[in-house]
């Protein structure tokens, strides 16, 4: 089993990167695989419903200028997802939001 843990904080090491890194540790202990993925100081294009992922059934998107593909990618590999953000101005980091809509 493994667990994907995304850092959507733009703090590399940051508070967030400690909490998923604590979860990270429990995980480990309990025989679990996991990888932490920081995305946090990189744009995420918001969908735009070209349906090219779709056409091509790889479930990849036309753009290729964001993590999205890299998180789709290690997504793949994984049974489970902790994704991590700050919050601010009463919502996650820009960056995670991408990824929870």
């Amino acid at each position: 089993m493994k667990v994907l843990l995304i850092n959507g904080s733009p703090h590399k090491e940051g508070n967030t990167y400690i909490a998923l890194s604590e979860a990270a540790e429990q995980l480990n202990k309990q025989g679990i695989e996991t990888e932490i993925l920081w995305i946090g100081n990189q744009p995420v294009r918001g969908c735009v419903v070209c349906g090219t992922c779709k056409q091509k059934g790889n479930h990849r998107c036309v753009f290729n200028d964001d993590p999205c593909n890299q998180v789709i990618a290690a997504m793949e590999k994984c049974d489970g997802l902790i994704i991590g953000a700050p919050v601010y101005y009463g919502q996650p980091a820009a960056q995670a939001m991408g990824f929870i809509r």
